[in-house]
Parts: C-alpha cells; structure tokens; sequence
C-alpha cells in the first residue's frame, strides 16, 4: 500500500463527506482481508471467510468514523486494526459459544468503483488469501505489522524480541515466501477459462 496515499484518503475522510469515507473504506478492505487471512484460526476460518471479517470490520469502522478522536494516520491504522481484532474475538466467540445473530442488512457498497477494478482488486487478494496460510506464523506475523498495520521495524522489532536487523531480513524472507507461495497457489488453481 502507498503511504502518502494512505494518509491523504484517511485525513480526507475525516474531514469530508460520506462519499470520502466510502472511497477510504473501499482501499482499506483489501487490506483488510489479507489481515484477516493471517489471523484467522483454522477452525474460524471453516467458519467463515476473512471477506466477512473484512466487511464486518469496515461497517463498524464507518459506525464509529465519529468517534474517532485522533488526526495521525497511524492512530487511524491502529484504531482500524484493534476493531478487526475485536471483531476476530467476537466471531470466535459467537462461533464457540454456536450463539446466533440476528439478521444484519446486505453490504453496503461505500464507492463508486467500476466492476474491472473491484474483480482484478478480488483476484489479487484471493492469490494472497491462498497464499499466507501456507507462510511460516513469524512471517504472517511480520508482513501482517509490516504492510497492513504499517509498523516501523523498530516496534515490530520490540515485539517480536529481535533485532531490527533481524527484523529486516525476516521480513524480506517473507515476502519471497508469499511470492513464492502465490506462484504455487496460480499453479494449483490451473489455468483459467479459455478464449476460442
């Protein structure tokens, strides 16, 4: 993700209309998803799809847009990705618990985004989405601070009780892996439908 882009779609949404906060909403969902994908458990995850976190997680993110008190962009990613957590933990436990919900209304779309756009956005997503589960946990772990809640390497680093260095290299090592993994995963799904 752009992280000038990044931060002028989240001030700008703060600040503006409804149709800035869809436009935000609708970058941030990819994202979102690849999260989700590396957070779910296996057992949630045959429950449902990280889609469903992802769309869960954006509506609570655009009920709540109010009450968000902050103006940095990290502050933003961090309140964004303590909802999806939240969200994770309360699936795990309406799931656990075999609780039902009631009825919730359909997706909203939040933008206006043409169908070529969202269907090449979905398939990048779905090969990623194939992809991590296959990656080692501490690779998951530093992609999913790294690239999705935009941590700086110094913190990742305090986190995972390693060096910066050390934290580099991990992450570098991860990318070739979910490189390598999508490759397998394009591989496996076969080749897709034929022009006569």
């Amino acid at each position: 993700m752009d992280l000038e882009k990044t931060q002028r779609l989240i001030l700008k949404a703060l600040d503006g209309t409804e149709k800035d906060r869809g436009t935000l909403l609708e970058y941030l969902r990819p994202r979102l998803v690849l999260w989700a994908s590396g957070r779910l458990s296996p057992a949630l995850r045959a429950k449902l799809e990280p889609e469903d976190v992802a769309q869960e997680t954006l509506l609570a993110i655009h009920n709540g847009m109010e009450r968000f008190e902050g103006t940095d962009h990290r502050a933003f990613l961090g309140w964004v990705f303590k909802i999806a957590e939240n969200r994770i933990r309360d699936l795990a436990d309406h799931f656990g618990a075999k609780k039902r919900q009631p009825p919730t209304a359909p997706p909203v779309s939040l933008a206006q985004t043409s169908p070529s756009t969202v269907a090449a956005r979905r398939e990048e997503v779905d090969r990623v989405v194939r992809a991590l589960p296959e990656l080692a946990e501490d690779y998951r772990q530093v992609l999913s601070m790294r690239r999705f809640e935009e941590r700086e390497v110094r913190e990742i680093a305090e986190i995972m009780d390693r060096s910066e260095n050390a934290v580099r290299i991990l992450y570098c090592r991860a990318l070739k892996a979910l490189k390598q993994a999508m490759v397998e995963a394009a591989e496996d799904a076969g080749p897709g439908p034929q022009n006569p």
